[in-house]
């Protein structure tokens, strides 16, 4: 909350070019005020309650500016500035809303200079800024009589702390570069490029880079580099700044909810899920990717697997375009869990 209502503040200290304007005591003083006193604060900034609206099961608290009297004293400045609020146990959210288009703008620059992320700067609308554990969405909204109005919409997501990330599920918990940033620090999350093919490429997120608890985020949104696509652990990790690397990196420590991890070995695996499985051929398009469906304990199809084999040459097997696991055990190949490719739950694509 504390967080919340100095962004809130610092947007209303930039609406000075019309009306009040506000000072540093009073962006100080609002950041140590509890949720109980926000309303009483808002009154005395000229900012009423306007009622409730209800979106799913939240409840959305409505703030409405008093109207601005001009230098004519009986005509009214058409200026409107609204604040909505909800909050939820894992994020509270602010929206201002205002009719200024100079406000604004002003509040862009603002969001820059304070050091937000923002991929789509270029975007007419719905521009995304962001900063550790706080988003920000800038948005242009169209009214029916083409009036337009202006909005930011801050959201301020309470995340988990590093010691409750136990497996490599749970790292699908960080909906963005910035939240991982946010709890584990800039030195241990770094921005680089995944080299999937010489001409396929695509912007990720390091978590650990170089170490045993390296971690690859493959964003679905690669502009803003939000919303996982997929979390890669284990591999040849081959992203820019790693592929070169000289050093030794220690075998990935992170383990699957199912009980996987790197370097399991075939048989293992296969007791694991407690039945047999295919993965695809050495000359497949997926080579030694384990087929994506569930035929035991383990959904391949949300954790897809990658095999390495020691001796690819020993076995006629492997020329096959599917291969089973039990039919292949006893050729002693060396297959052990080469990468762990974790797709998020589809709820969490949806945030």
């Amino acid at each position: 909350m504390r967080g919340s209502l100095l962004f809130l503040i610092s947007f209303l200290i930039a609406c000075n070019v019309h009306g009040q304007g506000y000072s540093v005591k009073d962006f100080l003083y609002a950041s140590s005020l509890s949720p109980k006193k926000l309303e009483s604060y808002l009154n005395k900034k000229k900012f009423l309650p306007g009622g409730n609206s209800f979106r799913n099961d939240l409840v959305i608290n409505i703030y409405n500016a008093k109207p601005e009297k001009s230098k004519k004293k009986k005509d009214t400045l058409n200026i409107k500035r609204t604040i909505e609020t909800y909050h939820t146990k894992n994020n509270s959210s602010f929206t201002y809303i205002t009719s200024l288009k100079n406000e604004y703008t002003k509040n862009l620059e603002e969001l820059k200079e304070e050091g937000f992320f923002c991929g789509n700067e270029n975007d007419t609308v719905a521009i995304l800024f962001q900063k550790k554990n706080f988003s920000v969405v800038a948005n242009k909204i169209i009214e029916k009589d083409e009036d337009t109005l202006y909005s930011f919409a801050i959201n301020q997501q309470v995340l988990p702390l590093p010691e409750e990330i136990q497996f490599a599920e749970d790292l699908l918990q960080f909906y963005s570069h910035e939240y991982l940033v946010s709890v584990f620090g800039p030195k241990n999350v770094i921005k680089d490029v995944y080299y999937f093919s010489e001409k396929e490429v695509a912007k990720c997120t390091v978590l650990f880079p170089k170490t045993s608890r390296q971690a690859v985020f493959i964003w679905e949104d690669n502009v803003n580099l939000c919303k996982p696509a997929y979390l890669i652990i284990g591999g040849n990790m081959n992203a820019g700044t790693i592929t070169n690397y000289d050093g030794i990196i220690s075998e990935n420590v992170w383990n699957s909810k199912d009980g996987i991890y790197s370097g399991m070995s075939l048989n293992s695996l296969m007791r694991l899920n407690g039945s047999s499985f295919k993965f695809y051929g050495k000359n497949s398009e997926s080579p030694y990717m384990i087929v994506p469906e569930k035929t035991g304990a383990i959904n391949f199809k949300t954790n897809r697997v990658v095999l390495g084999c020691l001796n690819p040459s020993g076995s006629r097997l492997l020329n096959n375009a599917t291969v089973g696991a039990d039919e292949i055990l006893s050729d002693n190949l060396g297959l052990y869990v080469y990468m762990m490719m974790i797709l998020p739950p589809a709820d969490n694509k949806n945030k």
